[in-house]
């Protein structure tokens, strides 16, 4: 998955599938057969990589319900994954919310159904903090390594960070409030913002490649019905 800011690996290895997050960097595709390569994006695609068109997962692919043409692939995929888990555990009797804390954070409603019903779209801890910055004067980018506790920072930066979380969290709070919905987490700030939505006892399925996940279950089942 070729994200906004950051490139998504699923790789097999000896049976189990594990997960990778790196920069972006076309070095990363030396001896990995690009063409063979199964692909979504949401950020740039480099030219200079040849990945194989028909390797490309789409919207087409994902069956979920009533999907607009112009949803992010990435809030497809982890809105199936969200959706097919919580049907396996037998939690989906309502509907679920996904949120995808990465650039941009993401809510989305999928009812019991498996129909996208709508959700909300804000700038992403790291996009708030520099986007702060860069519209302010006197204002710099801090760099997030702990989350200030107390509701009111006597430090700028901190009180950047703790008023850029609360909006998070508090889009979060109140989509769970109006719903009722089971909150399934993931993406690149899911850590920091799980521990934020434990500490508020909000019901939280913590599953951080819920995307990755997603892409590789379409893909197994693509692969499936071509062999039978």
């Amino acid at each position: 998955m070729i994200g906004n800011t950051r490139w998504h690996w699923a790789c097999k290895i000896k049976n189990e599938w594990k997960y990778f997050h790196t920069s972006p960097n076309p070095i990363e595709f030396i001896n990995k057969k690009p063409s063979h390569i199964t692909w979504a994006a949401v950020g740039p695609i480099p030219k200079i990589i040849e990945l194989n068109p028909s390797k490309r997962l789409s919207l087409n692919d994902i069956p979920l319900l009533n999907i607009p043409s112009n949803l992010g692939i990435d809030r497809a995929l982890s809105a199936w994954s969200a959706f097919q888990k919580a049907s396996h555990l037998g939690i989906n009797k309502d509907g679920v919310l996904i949120v995808d804390a990465g650039t941009i954070m993401s809510i989305t409603k999928i009812t019991n159904k498996g129909e996208f019903s709508g959700g909300q779209l804000m700038a992403g801890l790291k996009l708030q903090l520099s986007s702060m910055a860069k519209g302010a004067l006197n204002l710099e980018e801090p760099s997030v390594n702990l989350i200030p506790k107390k509701t009111f920072q006597y430090k700028t930066e901190d009180a950047m960070i703790k008023g850029s979380i609360n909006c998070l969290v508090g889009a979060i709070a109140k989509a769970y409030e109006e719903t009722n919905l089971t909150i399934w987490l993931c993406g690149g700030d899911s850590p920091i913002i799980y521990k934020e939505l434990q500490d508020r006892s909000i019901n939280v399925q913590y599953h951080p490649n819920l995307v990755l996940e997603g892409m590789v279950n379409i893909s197994q089942e693509s692969f499936q019905a071509k062999i039978t």
